[in-house]
């Protein structure tokens, strides 16, 4: 994305510049210039294709960003008032397509983990082995903490590594015999899909608080 050059702007790189948008929440600027940008230089290329297979919206995640309740559901998540038609579109390239998506996931992480959370609830319900193989491995790695802390195991005595080789060895079985694998799998790559079509779709919009009631007056 660039800027035209301008007097005021002839000291201001256009990180800079893109980051002060975001601190002070002009997202709709930022997102307007991606995509006039796009119609100016044209869709797609190989380089464009593969350029795609690098994007990765989850690293700029902070441990804070995963611990953050979920937004309103119906408000700010899937609606923000003004109707599908101004608060989702498709992206006129992949640039603005990776701006919305670093943004959007940034924003709704707790939207998007109880959305995984759901879809694997779903999936287990449809595999109900997998919910018997998940809850086996739980009871079979309880069980080995117990006997090591009964028997006062260090990690560098020799019963600790045979019980650690024995776990993990007993984990696979579970995992392969009992679907679990398949069931993880599944959910992650449904999860993946519906966080990336969201993200991608979400139009980035500075988030709208409600306004606090006027103090009643006596």
């Amino acid at each position: 994305m660039s800027f035209s050059v301008n007097p005021l702007s002839l000291c201001l790189s256009q990180s800079t510049f893109e980051a002060w948008l975001r601190d002070s929440g002009h997202l709709e600027i930022l997102d307007k210039c991606v995509m006039d940008q796009a119609r100016t230089n044209g869709h797609g290329s190989i380089s464009a294709f593969l350029k795609a297979l690098k994007i990765n919206p989850f690293k700029s995640l902070t441990l804070e960003d995963c611990c953050k309740s979920p937004v309103a559901w119906t408000g700010e998540f899937f609606d923000c008032g003004t109707g599908p038609r101004d608060t989702y579109s498709f992206p006129h390239s992949l640039t603005q397509a990776k701006l919305r998506m670093e943004e959007n996931v940034k924003r709704y992480t707790g939207n998007y983990l109880v959305l995984a959370l759901v879809i694997l609830l779903c999936f287990l319900y449809k595999i109900p082995v997998a919910l018997l193989g998940i809850m086996s491995i739980i009871a079979l790695w309880d069980t080995v903490r117990v006997y090591i802390n009964s028997r006062g195991l260090t990690q560098n005595s020799f019963r600790f590594r045979v019980l650690r080789v024995l776990g993990n060895i007993g984990t696979m079985f579970i995992m392969m015999y009992c679907r679990v694998a398949v069931a993880l799998a599944w959910a992650g790559l449904t999860s993946l899909l519906v966080v990336l079509v969201h993200s991608m779709l979400r139009r980035i919009t500075p988030m709208k608080h409600p306004r606090k009631p006027a103090e009643l007056r006596d």
